[in-house]
C-alpha cells in the first residue's frame, strides 16, 4: 500500500473525502488511545482503540505486502508491515497505531504534492462542454461532443468554450488559451488558426470545422501522454527498478543485525520504518510529471519520460524550411507559362492535382485558385510523391506538380529564387506547363531560437530542405543557421540523421510535412509543428509544438536539463538519508514514531523539489522580426 500510493503512476483519489476521512478517523482513534491511557482508563479501552485504529490503517499496508508477496514482487511494503506487526507483538498497540497513521498519512500527501500536474491536466477535461453546435442543411443544431465527427462546422458564439480541435472556416476572435498554455492574454485568432478544445471564445461569433475530435483532441492526447509517462522512467534511473529488489533485504538485514547487537527490539522496528526507500522510488516519476505538466502548459507535447531525457543530451538540431523555419500559410507570388496554357489555366490544372494534398505549398496553391473564383477539376489517381510533389489525372492526362528535374529554367525562374521563393514546376505527359513561385515569410522568432539553442552548448545546427539552394539559404540568413542541406529527398533527409548518429551524436530534427515523417521517427527526438501539422507526422513525432512555437525548443531542452539534475539530486539525496536514518534508528536516535515522521519528511522533501519543475519560468523571447524576402529584391526579379 504505501509503495503503490507511493508511485506516481497510481491513479488513484487519494484526497477523496472518503478516503481522508477514514484515514482521519483511525488517526482520532490512535489520539484516543493516548489520551485514555494518560487519564488512567482500563487498558482494554486504550488498547482497544489502538488495535481499531491499526486495523483501519495498518491492515491495508499489511494486505498490500501480502499482495505483492503472491505476485512475487517485492516492495517497501513488507518492511512497514513487520514493523507494525513487531509492535503489535510486543504490545505496544499505541505505536502501532501511530506508525501506520503517519505512513498513510504521509503518503496522502506525497501523492498530493506529486499528482498536482496531473490534476492540472485533468481539469481541462472538465473544462471541455458536454455539447456543441453543428451546422446541418445549413441549420445550426446543437448535439452532444460524442456526435460531433471530424469535417463537421460548428458555430461557436463569444462566451463558449471550445468543444474540439478544429480550424476557423469563418469569422475572427479573442481566445482565452490559459487552460492550455497558462498564458493569461487573450490571443486573437482569424480564418485558418487552429483550436483547441477546452479553450474559451470570447469576443467574436466564429465558424470552425473539427478537425479531431473524442481522444483525438489535444487535451486528450495529453492526458494519454502524462499517463504513460507516469509508467516510464528516464534510464538515468533505470538501475533503481534493477537493484530495488535489493533494498528490502539489505533493511531485513540491517534490523536484524540491530535486535542481536542491541538487543533492543524498538531500534530493529525503526530501522524497518526508515529503511522504506520511497524517497527513492519518487526520484524519477515525480520529476518526470511534474516536467511533462510544465512543458505542457507552454503547448508542448511531450511522448515520454525517455524522450526527454534525449532533449536534455541533444548536441545536434535539424530544421526543415517550410512551415518549420518559415510560417505555413505561403503565397504564390509569381506564375509563368510557357505559351501552350496562360496562367489561369496553369493555376487551375496545378490546383485540381494539389487539392487532395496536405503540403503547405499544395495549400498555398489550391488557396490562389479559390481566391483567384478558379473552378477546379477533377483529378483522379492522384498520388503524392514525397520530396517530389504529387502526380495525377486530369481530363484524361498525366499532370505532375513539384520539383523540377532539370536546370534550363528561364532567367526569371532564377530570379525568384534568389529572392528566396520556392518553385514548382507543372508539367502534362512530358510537356512543360509553366511554374509557379511561392514564398512565405520566415518565423520571428526563428533566429533568437537559433541563438538560444546555441547559447545551450548545441554543436551543430543546420537546414535539411528540399528546396533549391538560393531559396533555402534566403531562409537560413534569416535564422542564422550558417549550415544549409537543399534539394534533398525524404531519404536523403534520413541518411543525413542517421549519420550523425553513427558518428555518435543526439540528433533533434523539425519539421512538419508528411515527407518529414521518416526524420522524425529516426531521429532521437523529432518534433513536430502540431498545429499545422498533418496525423501522420504528430503520431510519428516525439513531441508536437501545439501552436508552432518553435522558440519552445531550447525552453524543452533547458528544462529536460533541469529535470535530470533534480533526479540524480532526489537519489543522492534519497540514498543519504535513507543510510542516516537507518544509522540514526540503529543507534537509538530515533523511536518507531520519529521514525514514521522522518521518513515521511524526507520523502516529501524529495516531491517538493520535483514539483518544483512545474514553477520553472520560461525565458523572454528576445525575437526580432526579420525579413526573409527582400520585397524590393523580388520586384527586380
Amino acid at each position: 500500500m504505501i509503495g503503490r500510493f507511493a508511485s506516481a503512476g497510481t491513479y488513484k483519489e487519494l484526497l477523496s473525502s472518503r478516503e481522508f476521512y477514514r484515514i482521519g478517523a483511525a488517526g482520532l482513534l490512535a489520539v484516543g488511545s493516548y489520551a485514555a491511557s494518560r487519564a488512567g482508563a482500563p487498558p482494554w479501552i486504550a488498547d482497544g482503540l489502538a488495535i481499531v485504529s491499526v486495523v483501519i490503517n495498518g491492515i491495508p499496508i499489511i494486505w498490500g505486502a501480502v499482495a505483492g508477496l503472491m505476485e512475487r514482487k517485492v516492495n517497501v511494503d513488507e518492511l512497514v508491515s513487520l514493523a507494525i506487526i513487531a509492535c503489535l507483538i510486543k504490545g505496544e498497540f499505541l505505536t502501532a497505531a501511530v506508525v501506520s497513521f503517519v505512513m498513510v498519512f504521509g503518503s496522502l500527501l506525497e501523492e498530493a504534492a506529486s499528482s498536482s500536474a496531473r490534476k492540472s491536466i485533468e481539469a481541462l477535461i472538465k473544462m471541455t462542454p458536454d455539447t456543441a453546435t453543428v451546422l446541418v442543411d445549413g441549420e445550426a443544431r446543437e448535439v452532444s461532443v460524442e456526435a460531433v465527427s471530424t469535417g463537421d462546422t460548428l458555430v461557436l458564439k463569444p462566451g463558449e468554450r471550445i468543444p474540439v480541435d478544429g480550424r476557423i472556416v469563418r469569422g475572427s476572435t479573442s481566445v482565452d488559451e490559459s487552460s492550455m498554455t497558462g498564458e493569461s492574454l487573450p490571443v486573437e485568432r482569424r480564418v485558418g488558426d487552429v483550436l483547441h478544445a477546452g479553450t474559451l471564445n470570447q469576443t467574436g461569433a466564429i465558424e470552425m470545422q473539427a478537425l479531431r475530435v473524442g481522444e483525438d483532441t489535444a487535451v486528450a492526447r495529453l492526458v494519454r501522454l502524462v499517463e504513460e509517462a507516469e509508467s516510464q522512467k528516464p534510464r538515468a534511473v533505470a538501475l533503481i527498478d534493477r537493484y530495488a529488489g535489493w533494498f528490502t533485504p539489505v533493511i531485513l538485514v540491517a534490523a536484524a543485525l540491530t535486535w542481536l547487537l542491541t538487543g533492543d527490539m524498538d531500534r530493529a522496528i525503526t530501522v524497518l520504518i526508515v529503511g522504506c526507500p520511497c524517497a527513492l522510488i519518487l526520484a524519477a516519476p515525480t520529476a518526470v510529471v511534474a516536467t511533462i505538466g510544465r512543458v505542457a502548459r507552454a503547448g508542448v507535447l511531450v511522448r515520454s519520460g525517455d524522450l526527454l531525457e534525449e532533449a536534455a543530451h541533444v548536441d545536434t538540431v535539424y530544421f526543415d524550411k517550410t512551415g518549420t523555419l518559415t510560417h505555413g500559410d505561403l503565397r504564390v507570388v509569381a506564375m509563368e507559362s510557357t505559351g501552350d496554357v496562360d496562367r489561369e489555366e496553369l493555376l487551375r490544372i496545378a490546383a485540381s492535382v494539389e487539392a487532395s494534398s496536405t503540403h503547405p505549398l499544395a495549400d498555398a496553391i489550391v488557396r490562389a485558385a479559390s481566391e483567384a473564383g478558379l473552378e477546379l477539376r477533377t483529378a483522379e489517381d492522384v498520388e503524392t510523391i514525397p520530396g517530389q510533389g504529387a502526380r495525377g489525372s486530369v481530363d484524361g492526362e498525366v499532370v505532375s506538380v513539384g520539383a523540377p528535374t532539370g536546370e534550363d529554367e528561364a532567367p526569371r525562374v532564377a530570379g525568384e529564387r534568389l529572392a528566396g521563393a520556392s518553385v514548382v514546376w507543372v508539367t502534362r505527359g512530358a510537356e512543360p506547363l509553366g511554374m509557379l513561385a511561392l514564398a512565405g515569410e520566415p518565423r520571428v522568432e526563428a533566429r533568437h531560437t537559433v541563438a538560444s539553442l546555441r547559447g545551450q552548448g548545441i554543436g551543430t545546427i543546420a537546414m535539411l530542405s528540399g528546396d533549391y539552394e538560393a531559396a533555402a539559404q534566403a531562409v537560413a540568413n534569416a535564422a542564422g543557421i550558417e549550415t544549409v542541406h537543399p534539394r534533398l529527398k525524404p531519404e536523403e533527409k534520413l541518411a543525413l540523421i542517421r549519420g550523425a548518429q553513427a558518428e555518435g551524436h543526439r540528433v533533434m530534427f523539425v519539421g512538419d510535412g508528411i515527407n518529414d515523417a521518416p526524420g522524425l521517427a529516426a531521429a532521437n527526438v523529432g518534433v513536430a509543428m502540431g498545429g499545422a501539422g498533418t496525423d501522420v507526422v504528430l503520431e510519428t513525432a516525439d513531441v508536437a509544438l501545439m501552436r508552432d512555437e518553435i522558440d519552445k525548443l531550447p525552453f524543452v531542452i533547458g528544462l529536460s536539463r533541469r529535470m535530470l539534475w533534480v533526479i540524480k539530486w532526489n537519489i543522492v539525496f534519497g540514498l543519504a538519508f535513507n543510510a542516516l536514518a537507518v544509522v540514526a534508528s540503529g543507534g537509538g536516535y530515533l523511536t518507531p514514531i520519529a521514525g514514521a515522521l522522518v521518513h515521511n519528511i524526507g520523502s516529501v522533501l524529495v516531491v517538493l523539489l520535483s514539483a518544483s519543475q512545474g514553477f520553472v519560468p520560461e525565458p523572454a523571447s528576445a525575437a526580432e522580426p526579420e525579413p526573409a524576402i527582400d520585397d524590393s529584391e523580388r520586384q527586380a526579379a
